[in-house]
């Protein structure tokens, strides 16, 4: 009987030690904790592109403890708002780990969403995104791409601290406006001597840029930017860089211009040259003149110098007639005066001017090319 006493006692001192131990949950170590942002200019940013951001979907991606990738998250605004919200698209899919007070987690956003952009890199501070641009659709798309990383505690008591974003563009923007007085038309033009490729940073949310420059024989097309403008967006360069832009005209005349100086290319900056191109095409060699002045409009400003450009003459590029004036009443009249070229006059229309060598007026015979 004394020892069934002895039994149940200490039981009873096992389910008071338990009960004790199960009590001590205080609610700073709640795990169901919600991530909250703000937002602070997206709207800003994104009223250049489109009309409102809110709605836009951003991915978010979260560093230790959380551990998040790619984690799709709304952004809301307030009307005539100019700061807001984000918050994960499924509820509780984004929560502060469980303990964590003062332990701060790194984040990094991305807009616009894409469901297949993974994070690279083994280490926390390694990790990065690899981003290239390719074409004229992935020049549009990186003109829109914005980046935005934080790092913060959530503190204590139920309302963790919100996480503040503030979103930039991470690449550089180059435009090339052409002011054209000349007797020819713009064709195209593509550039080279850039970069288009690079690891967007997951603890910075800045671009370290990688990957050989475009090569001289391989210069891309620049996207149409207007009547007579053109742009493109780079990978950000740290040290002076001086890419080629090569303007074709419709008649096959080529020109090319460079900076006077090389210059850095900022983040979050575009660059505009305005390029003036004048002169005409009436004879065999060119008298053309090209000139060159390099300003920079918003995104912010950068004072980059002046252009400096070259000409290509050749009469090989101009389309023309050669041929010798008709026997005119028995007699042979000589021969024209070098080349006939055809003048632009619209972008699908070409003029011919005849001349040739002589004193006599023979605007009203048949002549035979």
């Amino acid at each position: 009987m004394k020892k069934a006493f002895v039994t149940i006692l200490g039981l009873a001192a096992c389910l008071v030690a338990c009960n004790k131990a199960e009590k001590v949950a205080p609610a700073a170590l709640d795990p169901n904790r919600p991530v909250q942002f703000t937002v602070s200019n997206i709207y800003t940013l994104e009223t250049k592109a489109d009309a409102i951001a809110n709605g836009k979907t951003v991915a978010i991606y979260a560093g230790a403890p959380i551990g998040a990738d790619n984690i799709s998250a709304t952004v809301t605004m307030e009307e005539n708002a100019t700061s807001g919200t984000l918050a994960p698209t499924v509820t509780n899919s984004l929560l502060w780990g469980v303990g964590q007070t003062t332990e701060t987690t790194k984040f990094l956003a991305v807009y616009p969403y894409e469901t297949t952009r993974p994070l690279v890199g083994e280490t926390e501070d390694a990790k990065y995104i690899e981003y290239s641009i390719t074409d004229a659709e992935s020049v549009e798309y990186a003109d829109k791409f914005l980046a935005a990383a934080s790092s913060q505690a959530p503190g204590t008591g139920e309302t963790p601290a919100k996480v503040a974003l503030a979103f930039k563009h991470p690449f550089a923007k180059l435009v090339y406006n052409i002011s054209n007085t000349s007797d020819d038309f713009v064709a195209s033009a593509a550039i080279s001597g850039i970069r288009r490729t690079g690891h967007l940073m997951f603890a910075t949310g800045e671009v370290t840029t990688t990957g050989e420059a475009v090569a001289a024989d391989e210069a891309v097309a620049l996207n149409a930017n207007g009547e007579n403008s053109f742009m493109t967006v780079v990978m950000p360069e740290s040290t002076a860089v001086n890419p080629v832009v090569t303007v074709t005209m419709v008649s096959g005349a080529t020109y090319t211009f460079q900076l006077a100086a090389a210059t850095a290319l900022a983040a979050g900056k575009v660059y505009t040259a305005n390029i003036a191109i004048s002169g005409s095409h009436g004879t065999t060699e060119s008298n053309r003149t090209v000139l060159g002045t390099f300003t920079v409009t918003d995104w912010q400003n950068v004072d980059a110098g002046n252009l400096t450009a070259g000409g290509s003459t050749a009469a090989a590029k101009w389309w023309y007639l050669e041929g010798n004036i008709d026997t005119v009443d028995g007699t042979t009249d000589g021969n024209w005066s070098k080349h006939i070229p055809f003048k632009c006059v619209g972008p699908v229309t070409w003029q011919v001017d005849f001349y040739y060598a002589g004193t006599n007026d023979y605007s009203t015979n048949g002549f035979k090319i």
